[in-house]
């Protein structure tokens, strides 16, 4: 009595082991890919929490502002009561796609966004006062088409 598989048997077996794998790789593929996608959407949403605190940042205890004047502008330029590096600048590096700040005209700009990240626009919007209310700034940015916005009533 023959104790072996046949050939047939053989070919079952492999075919079955076979599928048996491929489902357990596009599984396995699936949620790779579901886990970078998930970090790439955090890594986004770190860097603008980021970015939006710090133009928080430059919006508190302002003494003066220098850009925007009025309407709009890529460019937030404030001095700061108490403050020795005056004026304090952020503004959109369109050669790096990052967003720069600077405290002082003799400083140089520093990346507030990584490279991980692209920053297509960046909008700085002066709001002037209207009967008692105060002025104020919006500030708008877009990273990795996820937008960012803040706004602040300035006591100046």
């Amino acid at each position: 009595m023959n104790r072996g598989f046949t050939l047939i048997e053989t070919i079952i077996y492999i075919a079955l082991l076979g599928l048996i794998m491929g489902g357990v790789l596009m599984a396995t593929y699936s949620l790779l890919e579901g886990a970078g996608r998930v970090g790439g959407g955090t890594i986004v949403q770190e860097e603008g929490n980021f970015v939006l605190r710090k133009i928080s940042w430059a919006f508190s205890n302002i003494q003066g502002i220098n850009s925007p004047p009025s309407g709009y502008s890529g460019l937030l330029s404030v001095n700061k009561v108490s403050f020795s590096n005056n004026p304090v600048e952020i503004q959109l590096n369109t050669t790096t796609h990052t967003i720069e700040i600077r405290e002082g005209v003799a400083s140089p700009f520093i990346p507030l966004t990584s490279e991980n990240v692209e920053v297509t626009t960046l909008q700085f919007h002066y709001l002037p006062a209207s009967g008692s209310g105060p002025a104020g700034i919006e500030a708008s940015t877009t990273i990795n088409g996820s937008v960012f916005y803040i706004k602040k009533y300035l006591r100046i």
